[in-house]
């Protein structure tokens, strides 16, 4: 009996790591190359370097972005409150060459940014 639930066990943990993998969605960074119009008012620039701006009503934060399967994080520069140096993630939904979809990774109503490519 414990031999055969061991079996079913092994059987059922492997099958759950396969629909776990395929749950991940690689998005290509070259294509957040550049500059974009967001839908929440700022303005992006995603550069090669890793490095990017954001702006609105003409001030600007520098920051720097790395991109991992769905998740967009941002590191601004300087220091926000107590010191701490700002994140925030977005949650990519659909990214092509010109337009992206994406909600803020804190944001409990998942509401979607959509960007626009200059």
């Amino acid at each position: 009996m414990k031999k055969r639930f061991l079996r079913l066990s092994l059987v059922v943990a492997t099958v759950l790591l396969l629909f776990a993998g395929c749950g991940l969605i690689d998005y290509d960074e070259e294509l957040l190359i550049g500059s974009w119009s967001a839908s929440d008012g700022y303005d992006y620039t995603f550069n090669e370097d890793y490095s990017g701006i954001s702006t609105k009503s003409g001030k600007g934060l520098e920051f720097d972005w790395s991109l991992s399967g769905d998740e967009l994080d941002l590191r601004f520069h300087g220091s926000g409150q107590a010191g701490k140096s700002a994140y925030l993630t977005f949650v990519i939904k659909s990214l092509t060459s010109s337009k992206m979809e994406a909600y803020d990774n804190n944001d409990p109503d998942e509401e979607i940014i959509t960007f626009r490519k200059k």
